[in-house]
């Protein structure tokens, strides 16, 4: 069981390091940061450090995978009746990119910086939970919860993902626009949910 869980101060000093972590990472490389850094940002000493980490890129994946998950948050899920597929994700994954595309170098840092394996891993993992508890899409699914329909969703998190790693890269313009990317995502998405034929 991890101990931030049981004692409010652990929880309070884990988060301090998140938020410490993701303020650093938005201005600097992972590989030019130190534990040093980190907790005289965080305000907590390098025991408590360890207590919550084994090294940065840990925290790094930490850190992206609260920030990412806490403006998952922000969105209510759709509903099933909101129209068609294309219109109902779209949107949402739109707000999503504009997200990630205002904090591009912070989440380019970790996905493409030191051990960025399990960074993409845990962003694969994020998606496909999502995907899996709020996506209208899968509401019309006779078995949400069949190995098939859970394989599919992880198979096309993991495609978003490596697809966005890359596209943090681009200029963002032309087919690589907020726009345009969304559309290609939801596509994908829409594809996951059975039609009425």
């Amino acid at each position: 069981m991890d101990a931030a869980t049981d004692d409010p101060r652990a929880a309070r000093s884990k988060r301090a390091l998140v938020a410490a972590a993701t303020e650093l990472l938005d201005a600097h490389d992972l590989d030019a940061l130190s534990i040093t850094q980190v907790v005289a940002a965080a305000g907590v000493t390098r025991p408590t450090f360890y207590q919550h980490f084994g090294d940065l890129a840990e925290l790094a994946r930490a850190a992206a995978v609260t920030r990412l998950d806490t403006e998952f948050e922000r969105y209510q899920p759709v509903s099933a009746d909101a129209g068609d597929g294309l219109a109902r994700v779209e949107p949402v994954v739109r707000q999503l990119l504009e997200h990630l595309a205002a904090h591009r170098a912070f989440y380019r840092r970790v996905l493409h910086g030191p051990r960025s394996g399990s960074a993409v891993n845990a962003a694969v993992d994020l998606v496909a939970r999502r995907i899996l508890e709020r996506s209208p899409l899968l509401q019309s699914v006779a078995d949400p919860e069949s190995e098939e329909i859970r394989d599919s969703v992880v198979i096309v998190s993991g495609g978003i993902v490596w697809l966005l790693s890359g596209w943090l890269g681009t200029p963002l313009t032309g087919r690589d626009s907020v726009e345009a990317m969304a559309h290609r995502i939801s596509v994908q998405l829409v594809r996951l949910a059975p039609r009425d034929d």
